[in-house]
């Protein structure tokens, strides 16, 4: 059998771990014990932690999950392909990379720093350590210029030695994230490409629009502030689109300027939230699509582990509320239980 056979194969496989609408209304009201095991997160409830240890606790048990399905995905895979997999996975490495810098900015104690990082694989690990022992910001991302993170780096300490304030430095950190993301795909051979750049695409689109409406409507930054913000390369909502929506003024205008299928996936939305939630289950939809059709075994993966991702973030928050005893509302709110289904 091919790395190709064997991958989709293996895709299909993992593909039964992956949580419908039912499994999870069977997990809000599943006994406690029962749920923290399913998850690799037994005894959970037992250990006295404050809440945000348990946040955190419940969180690394779970992405170190995600980690383990990612190992096995990447054992036949090698060059750009498993590259770009790799890659896709240093966000949660970047989660790490904010806390440090917000314990740098706020001057927090290095026991505290420390506290709140995940444990990640070797192969996306930054230098804690080292960095922890750094004096400020500035030392901290200079030091990161010597990692496989070169570019974020680089790109964020301009931004903080030029505007000192951490928003922006924020936004260019997962900005040039989704830009190397696009710089992984097209680097894969012709047969990948193609398919890998569209769901790429669909995860940029997902990020690019919240955030415009976000940049624009509640921060009120200008269009030429916003558009740098912004990632050129989605799927739908392309460079020149990116140029004549930041300078609408209202959400309904943005929104009716969005093309086909969007607009019409998009046309009851009234609120961001309701907007991110929409590019979320037409993200999921095309996921799942991918995984299913693709002919690109490295698409396959990459779709299974974007929408294992979102499974785990609901499940999180199910735990999480059940563990802190809220109600079963505000749980159902957090997990997105009430959403309307997309067919495939």
């Amino acid at each position: 059998m091919s790395s190709q056979s064997y991958l989709k194969a293996r895709a299909s496989v993992m593909s039964g771990q992956l949580i419908d609408e039912d499994e999870f209304e069977s997990l809000l009201h599943a006994p406690l014990p029962q749920l923290e095991g399913q998850f690799g997160l037994e005894g959970i409830s037992d250990r006295g932690l404050s809440p945000a240890e348990l946040n955190r606790t419940i969180e690394r048990g779970l992405i170190n999950q995600l980690m383990n399905e990612l190992s096995i995905l990447l054992r036949p895979l090698n060059g750009a392909a498993r590259d770009s997999l790799i890659y896709w996975s240093r966000k949660f490495e970047l989660y790490n990379l904010k806390a440090l810098i917000r314990g740098k900015l706020n001057n927090l104690p290095y026991d505290l720093i420390r506290e709140s990082l995940h444990i990640l694989p070797s192969l996306i690990s930054l230098p804690h350590e080292a960095l922890l022992r750094t004096e400020n910001v500035p030392e901290l991302l200079r030091q990161l210029e010597r990692t496989p993170y070169e570019a974020i780096a680089r790109q964020a300490r301009q931004v903080y030695e030029e505007k000192n304030e951490s928003f922006s430095l924020d936004a260019t950190i997962d900005l040039r994230y989704h830009a190397g993301l696009l710089k992984h795909a097209q680097s894969c051979d012709p047969e990948d490409q193609v398919p890998l750049l569209k769901l790429i695409g669909s995860l940029i689109d997902r990020q690019n629009l919240p955030w415009l409406l976000r940049y624009r409507l509640n921060y009120q930054l200008s269009p030429t502030e916003t558009y740098y913000l912004m990632i050129p390369s989605g799927r739908h909502i392309h460079s020149e689109l990116l140029k004549q929506l930041v300078i609408m003024q209202g959400m309904p205008q943005i929104l009716e300027a969005l093309p086909a299928p969007l607009d019409s996936r998009l046309a009851d939305s009234d609120t961001i939230m309701a907007v991110e939630l929409a590019m979320t289950e037409d993200l999921n939809h095309q996921a799942r699509r991918c995984l299913q059709f693709s002919p690109s075994a490295v698409t396959r993966s990459l779709a299974y582990m974007m929408l294992r991702e979102m499974d785990l973030r609901r499940v999180f928050a199910i735990i999480q509320g059940r563990v802190l005893t809220l109600d079963e509302r505000l749980i159902r709110q957090a997990a997105d239980l009430d959403r309307e289904v997309t067919g495939v």
